[in-house]
């Protein structure tokens, strides 16, 4: 399966609108998450002189833009396209658990990459049917190898987030634990044949 510049760049679009707010907001202590994405997107909104739902509506409409603007030029499936209209309607502007969700896959494949010694176009050729844990064997590395070289980038962001205050040891123990339950289901996932 062939991932789209275009579908890929929208998501990234929102994913990074979601996170570069969620990360301002994650050094506040105060309150939870939800209250604290929302005031931070009130705030955008004010500045923009917009209200709230203005700007979530103004956000989609660039995202279906986007998608309707790939599927017309064929670069991205019709059916592909509907699931992305879908995911863009329901989304909200902080939902972000998704999104750094993806964003932190998206990261360890890379990092997985690198590790493989293959780039973007060799590795989703090689991917489907498969597993990044079967393409490591079949270079003579081990699971534990990839999963560490999968997490081994956000072990170095969490690091430096401890370092500078921004973040505490306690939530940045329970952070690695996640990402490295991640890190494995992510190794193990027989990728679907096209």
């Amino acid at each position: 399966m062939k991932i789209d510049r275009y579908a890929l760049g929208a998501l990234a679009a929102t994913a990074t609108l979601v996170v570069g707010g969620g990360v301002a907001l994650a050094s506040s202590s105060d309150g939870n998450r939800t209250t604290r994405c929302e005031a931070r997107v009130a705030q955008i909104a004010e500045r923009r002189g917009v209200t709230v739902d203005q700007l979530e509506a103004s956000v989609r409409a660039r995202l279906l833009a986007r998608i309707d603007a790939a599927e017309n030029a064929g670069r991205i499936s019709a059916e592909r396209a509907t699931n992305l209209r879908e995911r863009v309607s329901a989304a909200t502007l902080c939902g972000a658990a998704k999104a750094r969700v993806a964003f932190a896959a998206r990261g360890m494949v890379r990092a997985a990459a690198a590790f493989l010694d293959l780039d973007r176009a060799k590795l989703r050729a090689q991917l489907p049917g498969t597993s990044l844990a079967a393409l490591a064997d079949k270079q003579g590395k081990s699971l534990d190898a990839l999963e560490a070289a999968m997490v081994a980038p956000a072990k170095a962001r969490v690091a430096t987030a401890v370092a500078n205050g921004r973040l505490t040891q306690v939530r940045a123990d329970a952070l690695l634990d996640r990402l490295e339950q991640a890190a494995d289901r992510l190794a193990k996932h027989v990728f679907p044949a096209t």
